[in-house]
């Protein structure tokens, strides 16, 4: 019998796309799929259009406007796939995704989570495929995984699909954080695993122009939940201590230090707290070419002060 994977989405105010997305999941060559929907108090028409879906594939539930991160967990709840898949409401998935999945799932087992490459877009879905990034392969080490995204700023919530029984390991969703909620969230599920394969012609198209997500606001609490999530990640120096590891969680604190310098001062000074304590000298690439070339002549400080 084939193994059931669930794929589970937070819905809110995603009128525009959510109907797209739920087509795209009906294209699967892959059969035995479960769609459990969670819309988290929308104010707009989306909670309709998916129930037009509802049936004994889809499954289409209402909460009041608790968070993407609660609509996650209760469709969790809901499930009864051996695979999770989260997913967008805004994202498309491409026709093999699944099915490709699986067939890796069959030859390394549960042990392991399982990647896809992942498309960045906006309009219509893209039909030529860029190359591979540097996540997309396979990692013996989860750590080395996580280190490699967070130097190159690379991964999507939609890229995975995961063995229930690491995401029960794992726990739930972090309901506290209102950004970078995935990250913080698969940084936990990917520690219980053995590894990561990656699994080609499995792709996500990752669409960029949804704005009634609060990640897109420009909020006090988006900063601090940033910040938390990055803290966060220092659990994994009890795992492996390396300098290339020290310098992925570094260049976390800086990225945020780079986009925030001048609105959280607070935030800021534990950000360069946490940088200095880590004990690395490295010369980030961030920001523009102009900003990296007075990096350069001036130090990362100095320039930010220049900036904008």
């Amino acid at each position: 019998m084939l193994k059931k994977v669930s794929i589970l989405i937070p819905l809110y105010n995603a009128e525009q796309y959510i109907a797209e997305t739920i087509d795209s999941i009906f294209k699967q060559t892959y059969e035995n799929i479960e769609i459990i929907i969670v819309d988290d108090g929308s104010t707009d028409n989306s909670y309709e259009i998916a129930k037009t879906y509802a049936s004994e594939k889809v499954k289409v539930f209402q909460q009041e406007n608790k968070g993407g991160c609660a609509a996650r967990n209760k469709a969790l709840e809901l499930s009864t796939g051996e695979y999770i898949v989260f997913f967008d409401a805004d994202d498309i998935m491409y026709k093999d995704k699944i099915k490709n999945q699986i067939e890796l799932v069959e030859k390394y087992g549960d042990d392991y989570i399982y990647s896809s490459q992942w498309i960045s877009f906006t309009g219509n879905t893209p039909t030529v495929f860029p190359h591979k990034t540097v996540i997309d392969k396979d990692f013996d080490s989860p750590i080395d995984w996580l280190s490699t995204s967070w130097l190159n700023k690379s991964g999507a919530v939609g890229i995975w699909l995961t063995p229930k029984k690491l995401i029960e390991q794992a726990g739930k969703w972090n309901e506290t954080l209102k950004v970078n909620q995935d990250g913080e969230y698969f940084f936990r599920v990917l520690l219980k695993s053995k590894g990561v394969k990656f699994t080609d012609n499995a792709y996500l198209f990752y669409r960029r122009e949804i704005t009634t997500s609060i990640s897109n606001k420009h909020i006090p609490e988006r900063a601090e939940s940033i910040l938390k999530s990055y803290i966060s990640y220092e659990k994994i120096l009890e795992l492996k201590d390396t300098t290339e590891v020290r310098k992925a969680l570094a260049f976390n604190y800086t990225k945020f230090i780079y986009i925030y310098h001048k609105k959280e001062k607070e935030l800021i000074n534990i950000a360069w707290q946490r940088i200095e304590n880590l004990n690395v000298d490295e010369k980030w690439k961030i920001g523009g070419k102009k900003f990296q070339l007075l990096c350069q002549l001036i130090g990362f400080r100095n320039a930010l002060k220049l900036k904008k």
